[in-house]
């Protein structure tokens, strides 16, 4: 009779229709009849009208019995299909599930109105179509890098959140994630009544980037012209999986094309700004690269382009973009402070503005400080080991155009027993360097382990006057616990006449040694000849960045993180007595200082940010009143507590994702103010658009909206559209109960009568 039940596990409370029966049972079975001469008078006028009360009893307790089971069915909501005889007394109820892209690429004007508008537009229409009386029911999802579920009862409460919504989203879309919140949602109709039912609208600018992965790489482009790297398949795979699983539920995703007329609309955008190698420290040039693509078919002359730093304004560069190409603008500066500088660049505005400006961070880095510990002084220069790192970190200058304010390092040198006096502040240097120190005394010990967890680096190289039992002793422990990275274990030394040991590999890739990756430089390092080392038993977590050629393959340089700090293990010595490193200029110093640089730089957040990221920074100051100051200049707290994490610095609270692009400062009381920039992706401007011919060939589940719908199909052929009959039963329950109280008022008027 029925197909099924939205609430099946209700239906049991139609057994409660035997109640009344029960009753009317038990109540039978409290009397017993007993002959009374005087009744038999009584009795045979009963038998008179015995049939008619037997009849009037009877339809009482139908009467009772049919609404309970009737209210018991409407409640568990039955429902039937179209080849039913019953489907014609089923609702027309329609599930409605609107999905709009607010997405970037949507807030693209070609007139009066953007394409957000547009959709703003026809949902509203959409809503509008629903009727609330009727039971119609309306679920709003507003997608971009997340879905966000506004509403999901009634249409009006739709309609209402509608209003709210004013412009699009900095971030690109990912409809997989859509999808799956609706396909939650029709999974949960589906243990009910079906979702067969549920209609499915997506209002989107058919970007092709948003159903079809690699675009970018499928595009036609110009001879000779490189179009960048491919769009990674970010939501691809889930897309296509949410797809097939709704096809499984019978469903389809009716896609409503509000997008611009043309197939590729004319878009420049600004993908790329920041500095193209290292940012040294001031009065050193920076070239910074600025990349402007032109996702349009067709070349664009006369592109002007413009720079600020720091809010002043650069002279405007010309530059010409091939179509579905880009070009590379290199432009020299030179900052004189140190800290952070803001860097913007605009482009004249096209029909899509959010990409065309694009800021950027860049942090000229303060002097690395450096503490050498000279543990083997001598008046010997090629003995002299702390003597070679100081001249290579901190060399006489004379009139070089580079002044002593802008050198990277600041270098002092103390023997070991000053790492014991508290006069020397080791909170005050960013790099720890031992070179050949001997031992060390337990308070030295205590204090630099205090600094290496609060976040400095240690440099450990040995020598000759390096003793492995007494650095196992104090500076190695089996559990971690220890500043070594490794357990030393015997030194290995031969006649600078008989052998030698090289650098057989490195980490290429590791910024320690990164300059050597190049084939020009790589002799550099891998030719050096090594007369001794000491050979080690690394930790299971450190890291071996550079090994010998013996045949153990020992390790050269050894890393390894100590809390917030990392220790260096150099095996060997900067000295002569081991290695003919110092003769080699151009091996020694790009060696110490990209050593050096790496320990010494502070492993902060990157304040180069992409729309959607959350962001927390560190500061050298108590921080107090923090603020957010947003693109668009306005102001609103940081909430939590900025938490201590060593000696004079403090983790700010972490800032939920930033959802606009532009800059960004923290404001903090007594402190300048912290920059952040964050920067859309710009794969989403691409707006090459889909056919409906192309949408419908993607996936069956995609439907273009303005295709006549055509009679779905299920497994039999004929799709089943199923219909609710809850509003009938319970319409038939509410006759029953007043026909019940009629009934029983009218047999308990005319029995008091007879």
């Amino acid at each position: 009779m029925f197909d099924g039940f939205v609430h099946p596990g209700l239906v049991i409370g139609a057994a409660l229709a035997a109640v009344p029966l029960l009753i009317h049972l038990l109540n039978r079975q409290r009397f017993k009849p007993l002959p009374w001469a005087a009744m038999r008078f009584v009795e045979a006028a009963w038998r008179k009208t015995r049939r008619r009360a037997r009849l009037e009893n009877l339809l009482l307790l139908l009467l009772r019995m049919g609404a309970i089971a009737l209210l018991a069915l409407a409640i568990s909501r039955p429902f039937v299909g179209a080849r039913s005889a019953l489907s014609g007394m089923t609702e027309s109820r329609r599930d409605l599930a609107l999905i709009i892209d607010a997405s970037y690429s949507t807030g693209w004007r070609d007139g009066v109105r953007t394409v957000y508008e547009r959709q703003i537009e026809r949902a509203r229409a959409l809503l509008l179509s629903l009727d609330t009386n009727r039971g119609d029911r309306a679920r709003l999802v507003v997608a971009a890098r997340t879905p966000r579920l506004l509403s999901w009862r009634s249409p009006e409460e739709a309609l209402d959140l509608l209003d709210t919504l004013g412009a699009p989203t900095d971030e690109p879309l990912d409809l997989g994630a859509a999808l799956a919140e609706v396909r939650a949602h029709a999974e949960e109709l589906g243990r009910g009544e079906g979702a067969e039912n549920l209609e499915i609208h997506l209002l989107t600018d058919m970007q092709r980037s948003t159903f079809t992965p690699d675009v970018r790489a499928e595009t036609d482009s110009a001879p000779g012209v490189d179009v960048g790297p491919a769009m990674p398949p970010q939501s691809a795979p889930r897309l296509f999986e949410e797809l097939d699983r709704l096809r499984e539920l019978g469903l389809r995703v009716w896609v409503d094309d509000l997008g611009p007329g043309e197939s590729v609309p004319a878009n420049l955008a600004l993908s790329e700004l920041g500095p193209q190698t290292r940012v040294l420290g001031p009065d050193h040039p920076v070239d910074l690269v600025l990349r402007v693509d032109n996702f349009g078919p067709t070349s664009r002359s006369g592109v002007r382009v413009v720079l600020e730093i720091d809010g002043e304004r650069r002279p405007q560069s010309t530059i010409e973009v091939p179509g579905r190409g880009f070009t590379r603008l290199l432009i020299s500066e030179t900052f004189r402070e140190r800290g952070p500088h803001r860097v913007r660049a605009l482009l004249e505005t096209d029909g899509l503005s959010v990409d065309d400006s694009r800021a950027a961070i860049v942090i000229v880095p303060p002097a690395i400080r450096v503490l050498l510990v000279d543990g083997a002084p001598s008046l010997d220069v090629s003995s002299d080991e702390v003597g070679y790192l100081a001249a290579v970190l901190e060399p006489a200058r004379g009139d070089d155009s580079i002044g002593a304010a802008s050198a990277p390092f600041e270098v002092q040198k103390v023997d070991p027993a000053r790492l014991s006096e508290t006069d020397l502040d080791l909170g005050a240097v960013d790099v720890i360097w031992l070179a050949n120190v001997e031992n060390l005394l337990p308070r030295a010990l205590e204090r630099l382990e205090a600094r290496v967890a609060a976040g400095a680096s240690l440099i450990v190289s040995l020598g000759d006057r390096a003793d492995a039992l007494a650095y196992g002793a104090r500076l190695f422990k089996a559990d971690g616990s220890g500043l070594l990275p490794a357990e030393l274990l015997v030194r290995s030394l031969v006649a600078r006449d008989e052998r030698y040991w090289r650098i057989q590999d490195f980490d290429p890739v590791h910024p320690a040694l990164v300059f050597f990756a190049d084939e020009r430089w790589k002799p550099l390092l891998t030719e050096v000849p090594f007369y001794g080392f000491f050979e080690t038993r690394p930790l299971p977590d450190a890291r071996v960045l550079a090994r010998f050629d013996d045949s153990a393959r020992s390790a050269a340089l050894i890393e390894r993180a100590f809390d917030r700090g990392r220790v260096f293990l150099w095996t060997s010595t900067i000295d002569a007595d081991w290695t003919r490193l110092p003769e080699s200029p151009r091996t020694l110093v790009p060696f110490v200082h990209e050593l050096t640089r790496y320990a010494g730089t502070i492993r902060d957040s990157d304040p180069n940010l992409a729309v959607g990221s959350p962001y927390s920074a560190r500061v050298d100051v108590f921080p107090r009143k923090l603020a957010l100051r947003t693109p668009d200049d306005a102001r609103r707290p940081i909430v939590g507590e900025a938490q201590p994490i060593g000696p004079g610095m403090w983790q700010l609270p972490t800032i939920p994702a930033l959802e606009r692009a532009g800059l960004y400062e923290i404001e903090i009381e007594g402190h300048e103010s912290l920059p952040v920039a964050v920067a859309v992706d710009t794969r989403e401007s691409d707006l090459a658009r889909l056919t409906a011919a192309e949408l419908a060939a993607i996936h069956p589940a995609l439907e273009p909206a303005g295709v006549e719908r055509a009679q779905s199909r299920d497994e039999d052929g004929e799709r089943q559209q199923k219909g609710e009959l809850w509003r009938l039963i319970a319409w038939l329950a509410l006759a029953c109960i007043v026909l019940e109280t009629l009934w029983a008022a009218w047999i308990g008027r005319t029995r008091s009568v007879r």
